[in-house]
């Protein structure tokens, strides 16, 4: 039996997930409060630019208009924001990811039972909602859904706020806080600090499965310019649309990474570093799916098979360097009477193996709610593209829900090159897909192993072992000596493989992929974890393991 040891090329396609790429089942509650029913409130001018900002963010978090209820003043009283809480549980669905927003006062009083100060969010009705609150009437949001992202542009400290500047006093900054208890009896020496997230653990939910953005810390001041909106959202809203850096070139922004920018915005609103925004929770969070460059082809190694076989041709427009040789051969065995592969989950766009693939057009970005003004980007620095890729795959991984338990089995820890093939064993809790990609030994070579053109049947059972390579294909040992990286995902649902077009199989048609760029690394952390879930759960398991390969 004869075996044929294939290389090819891949069109990549620019981001299906660009800004405003919507996902069915994800939903936004968004909430400010610009006038008080109290008139010694007093009123949050930028209030109203706020909303437009939160819109923007969660269109770019994927969440369709539809899907996005918002509560504006007299609508967001204490009992009219805690039933659209509990409404937001209802109608987000299992395995979805969930927005919550609110500008508006942050307040402190002084508990009279335990002679602590608790903070809260002062609603229009002059009530106030604790964290605690919050926490216990989104509990069953917590538990289901695979992310809850909150942001409160709001802050708790009245009595520390330091002396404005010059240029601050001009442009009217104003606090975004009220004393409702009135006095200075709460200080921060003796709060009672319950945080949104801190309260959801303690009731249950997963850290890894929520994020808390604030927008100062306790003893802060959290900052409201008429006209313009609050200092924390106007850094989070220009760095979630665009101007956060991808620092370790893995192809995504993380939480951590909008945070540092979020900050450096704020510190030059502010003039200094007077208001600190922070980010709780699972901080290697990937929020926003953004387009790298316009699509461009990655070429794998050209390496000759052992027989004559037609091999895709370049594209005529410029081509990147070709990646080095893959550190492992994918061996198919010619077996006539194996039946058909079964087909993809999903529907992939398929060329000729002997023509060259035209690249699809880039995709058009929806429209936004609010376009944010034009910020100067500034050059980042290269990434080495062997860590990038390692970056990639644990950025991959950092989007787990824990809730998906996935095991992974080795038959052999070291593969003898030329010799031992690929042997593991994956074991899920839950029903779904597998997905295995792959950074080669050389630390170079970056390959979607499946499913592929010969075996796109990648479901497995609940608690029953999936063994893979099957029968009919083999992935072997090539070198060079190194280890190999290997990524086995389980999601809920497939994935859509319209972002990375394939070619259709046969003996010397594609089936691994060579992704070793910015745009292949972006186009392959969005296929798996963003917008190639169009609907249902976006839930999945993930175990990054490590290959040996030795003489």
């Amino acid at each position: 039996m004869k075996n044929f040891f294939l290389c090819t090329a891949l069109w990549v396609a620019a981001l299906t997930g660009a800004h405003g790429a919507q996902t069915e089942t994800r939903t936004a509650l968004i909430i400010g409060i610009s006038t008080y029913s109290n008139p010694e409130v007093e009123t949050l001018q930028g209030v109203p630019e706020d909303m437009k900002s939160a819109s923007a963010i969660a269109n770019a978090m994927g969440i369709a208009p539809q899907n996005t209820v918002v509560l504006r003043d007299g609508q967001a009283t204490k009992v009219g924001i805690l039933a659209a809480l509990r409404q937001l549980a209802e109608r987000t669905g299992d395995g979805a990811r969930t927005f919550l927003y609110y500008s508006g006062h942050g307040t402190r009083w002084q508990d009279p039972q335990s002679g602590a100060c608790v903070e809260g969010l002062l609603t229009h009705d002059f009530q106030v909602i604790t964290h605690q609150e919050i926490a216990a009437v989104t509990k069953r949001l917590s538990d289901k859904a695979d992310k809850f992202i909150s942001m409160f542009d709001a802050c708790f400290s009245g009595g520390v706020a330091p002396t404005l500047t010059r240029s601050m006093t001009a442009r009217n900054f104003r606090p975004k806080f009220f004393a409702k208890g009135g006095g200075d009896a709460c200080k921060a020496t003796n709060l009672m600090t319950r945080s949104l997230l801190g309260e959801a653990t303690r009731l249950g939910a997963l850290p890894e499965n929520m994020v808390q953005i604030t927008s100062s810390l306790q003893t802060e001041v959290s900052y409201d310019i008429p006209g313009q909106g609050g200092v924390a959202t106007l850094g989070m809203r220009a760095c979630l649309l665009g101007q956060a850096k991808d620092a370790d070139g893995s192809g995504a922004i993380t939480m951590r990474e909008v945070e540092q920018c979020a900050q450096t915005e704020v510190n030059k609103l502010l003039g200094g570093s007077m208001q600190h925004v922070t980010v709780s929770g699972s901080r290697n969070l990937i929020p926003v799916s953004r387009p790298p460059a316009p699509a461009v082809q990655v070429a794998a190694a050209e390496q000759k098979p052992p027989v004559s076989a037609p091999v895709a041709a370049p594209a005529p427009s410029p081509v990147p360097a070709p990646a080095p040789a893959p550190a492992v051969a994918v061996a198919v065995a010619a077996v006539p009477s194996a039946p058909s592969p079964s087909p993809a989950p999903a529907p992939a766009s398929a060329a000729p193996a002997t023509q060259a693939a035209k690249p699809p057009e880039p995709p058009k970005p929806a429209p936004q709610v609010a376009k944010p003004e034009p910020v100067k980007a500034e050059p980042v620095k290269p990434v080495e593209p062997a860590m990038a890729s390692l970056a990639t795959l644990k950025d991959i991984v950092q989007q787990a829900n824990p809730r998906r338990q996935v095991k992974v089995s080795l038959s052999k820890p070291a593969l003898r090159i030329g010799k031992d093939s690929l042997d593991i064993t994956v074991s899920s809790k839950h029903a779904g897909y597998v997905y295995l990609v792959m950074l080669g030994s050389d630390a170079k070579s970056f390959y979607i192993l499946f499913p592929n053109g010969l075996d796109g049947n990648n479901a497995i059972e609940a608690n029953k072992p999936l063994r893979l390579p099957r029968p009919d294909w083999q992935v072997q040992a090539a070198g060079p000596a190194g280890t190999d990286q290997l990524l086995v995902m389980v999601s809920d649902v497939p994935r859509k493989l319209d972002g990375l077009e394939i070619a259709a199989p046969s003996t010397a048609a594609p089936f691994t992929y060579a992704l070793n760029s910015l745009p292949g690394r972006a186009a392959l952390i969005n296929f798996l974890t963003g917008s190639g879930v169009a609907s249902g759960s976006e839930s999945f398991g993930a175990v990054l393991t490590s290959i040996k390969e030795t003489k």
